[in-house]
């Protein structure tokens, strides 16, 4: 305590040089918090819409779907889709279930023919589901709309077709034979890819089947309450449906979600250069304050060795500096990183752009993570600890005569 003490006031000596390493060390901080709180507000955001608008927590398939399904789906479909609806309202964490069936065609107005990739779904599920499309004419599908169907704004403007207009999917039943199903288009919408746009159709999932003279479905999604249960769900989820002689095959949103986990490690990449780079000014900041310190004290040092001053305690001492450096300047760091945090989120958050190929952007907002917060502070400590090693080293190996003769 002692040594900390003798530290302290040595710190206040010069205090504008001490204003100088404070002001780079709370701000590397400080940008570690906002940053680290961005990043993994980002993530948390593109996960929750990845498992709301897309994929949902589970997808089950019949078995052989993971593997073949893609290049033969007709083989792949489940049968009695509401028979394991049955089984997985058991599972106390489900909140929802709904089914899906896709197809690929070709949509008309009479006029105009353009390619299409068809989502059928049950509208009467859709307020469980969060949905990915910005609707910027007419509306969404619900209950109401049995017969009805939404496309991309892109699409649209190909086929010149509005709101109210009636238009035809041309596509091969599962056997082979051209089928044609007809549908009012009662919704315009922005997916945020302007590629999809150009092909995005939903229509109630009857209206899919019908199109595939079927009564099966492609898959079924299930959406849970919290996503932190997933794992223990899936560990579940194989005994329950062989107890119940379903062969079906499942997998989680993590599995699937392969954009999600792009974007995860390009940012962590990003975050840990950033990282590198803070720590790099602290660290040579630091070794300035301190490489100056022991310059100017030079004289002190000779005469706390004549008094009997040990090395050992020549170097715990700048080294406490150095830790008090760290301490001060991260504690700092976390409260101004903190109320900068609170003060973008208050105004808004940050507005980011849309990445090309899309066509809307959206608004982050500056998560207060604990972790994030214990990192930044360790880490401060840490290099500013490591920082003064090399000054403390020199200082303790000082010749006592000539430091007590140094001008």
């Amino acid at each position: 305590m002692k040594t900390l003490r003798l530290a302290f006031r040595n710190i206040l000596r010069n205090k504008r040089r001490t204003f100088l390493t404070l002001s780079a060390i709370i701000s590397g901080v400080c940008s570690i918090v906002i940053l680290g709180g961005f990043i993994e507000n980002t993530f948390e955001v593109l996960r929750e819409q990845t498992i709301r608008t897309q994929l949902g927590h589970i997808q089950l398939y019949q078995k052989g779907y993971i593997e073949h399904g893609v290049a033969d789906p007709a083989k792949y479909l489940i049968d009695h889709p509401e028979k394991v609806e049955a089984v997985l309202q058991e599972i106390p964490e489900v909140r929802a279930i709904t089914q899906r069936l896709t197809l690929s065609g070709l949509i008309s107005t009479g006029n105009k023919t353009m390619s299409a990739k068809v989502t059928g779904i049950i509208p009467e599920q859709a307020r469980f589901f969060s949905t990915s499309e910005k609707v910027l004419e007419g509306k969404q599908l619900d209950e109401r709309t049995p017969k009805g169907g939404v496309i991309g704004n892109e699409l649209a403007k190909a086929l010149n077709a509005k709101v109210g207009d009636f238009l035809m999917i041309m596509t091969n039943t599962l056997d082979g034979a051209i089928n044609i199903v007809e549908f009012e288009l009662v919704g315009i919408a922005q997916t945020g890819s302007q590629e999809y746009d150009s092909v995005f159709v939903k229509l109630p999932i009857s209206v899919v089947q019908k199109a595939l003279e079927t009564t099966k479905v492609e898959k079924i999604v299930v959406l849970l309450n919290e996503t932190k249960n997933v794992d223990s769900v899936m560990a579940r989820l194989p005994n329950l449906l062989d107890k119940n002689g379903l062969k079906l095959e499942h997998r989680s949103w993590s599995d699937m979600a392969v954009f999600y986990h792009k974007v995860v490690a390009l940012y962590k990449s990003l975050f840990t250069v950033i990282k590198v780079i803070i720590a790099t000014i602290v660290l040579f900041s630091i070794i300035n304050t301190m490489t100056m310190a022991v310059f100017e004290r030079t004289r002190e040092i000779g005469t706390l060795r004549a008094i009997g001053t040990t090395r050992k305690e020549i170097m715990s001492l700048f080294i406490s500096e150095g830790f008090l450096l760290g301490v001060i300047g991260g504690i700092l760091g976390l409260v101004f990183g903190i109320f900068a945090a609170l003060g973008i989120n208050y105004f808004g958050g940050i507005h980011i752009p849309p990445p090309p190929g899309m066509s809307r952007g959206y608004t982050s907002q500056i998560s207060i993570v604990p972790t994030v917060l214990l990192y930044a502070f360790l880490l401060t400590v840490t290099v500013a600890v490591l920082s003064s090693i090399t000054p403390a080293w020199k200082a303790s190996r000082i010749k006592i005569v000539e430091a007590l003769t140094f001008i």
